[in-house]
């Protein structure tokens, strides 16, 4: 990304950054150079978050709904006998409702008769990376007929913060040193440094991609019908810090 360089003067030195902007003023006396620069590093994930849910239908509102719990019944099941745990398994949303007329658009009068009410149910997990494809295998062995989202994340997000803020030092420092030498300077002290640009720029987060999966068509109920080839390929986890940076400069 782009840096933005000043050369100019810190009036105060601030011993206690990081949480609002220093004034600098240009003038003769005193020299420096400010430095605003963003970088963005990236790591391999180490959790997935999956959202996997189940449709049902039936004549009636509670045959949809007992067919759903029956699958779900399973699906929960599956995904505990594979090792994750309750307290890892969130209902992310349940719904039941009668079919809108357009989900069964073009099919038989019987398959019409037998889906006039649908009953969807669906669960947000969080595990890790290495668990996730199976996790998934199983559960749509045992019923699940959606896989709604996976998204990849880490789980020292800190750690991750850390490693942006020190790359976006780096450059800083290399910038600097630069911009120093072409001066015909040197580059003297780091007099102040933020993450925080005019209370505006600061350390942003990417959020985080979403995988790429082989599906096929969409039953009308908000899930991508995954094919028995289903293949999760996951992707880097990316954190962008900006920070602001004066030095002297000899």
């Amino acid at each position: 990304m782009r840096a933005l360089i000043i050369v100019g003067v810190a009036v105060s030195l601030l011993s206690c950054p990081l949480v609002f902007s220093q004034t600098i003023e240009i003038n003769r006396q005193n020299r420096t150079i400010e430095v605003v620069v963003s970088e963005r590093v990236q790591v391999e994930p180490d959790v997935a978050e999956i959202t996997l849910g189940c449709v049902a239908y039936g004549r009636t509102h509670d045959e949809a709904y007992q067919a759903n719990l029956q699958i779900a019944d399973k699906v929960v099941k599956s995904l505990l006998s594979a090792g994750v745990l309750k307290s890892q398994i969130e209902s992310s949303s349940i719904e039941l409702s009668e079919t809108n007329p357009g989900d069964v658009s073009g099919q038989p009068s019987d398959v019409r008769k037998i889906r006039q009410f649908k009953a969807i149910q669906s669960w947000h997990i969080r595990v890790a990376v290495s668990q996730a494809q199976g996790l998934i295998d199983r559960a749509v062995q045992a019923g699940a007929n959606g896989v709604e989202d996976v998204s990849w994340d880490v789980a020292d997000k800190e750690s991750l913060e850390d490693k942006a803020r020190t790359a976006a030092m780096e450059k800083a420092r290399r910038t600097a040193t630069e911009i120093a030498k072409s001066a015909g300077g040197k580059l003297g002290d780091l007099l102040y440094a933020s993450n925080v640009v005019s209370g505006i720029m600061g350390l942003l987060s990417a959020r985080p991609v979403e995988t790429e999966t082989a599906s096929v068509g969409n039953a009308g109920n908000g899930f991508q019908t995954p094919v028995f080839s289903l293949q999760l390929f996951p992707q880097k986890v990316e954190e962008q810090a900006t920070v602001r940076t004066v030095f002297a400069l000899d």
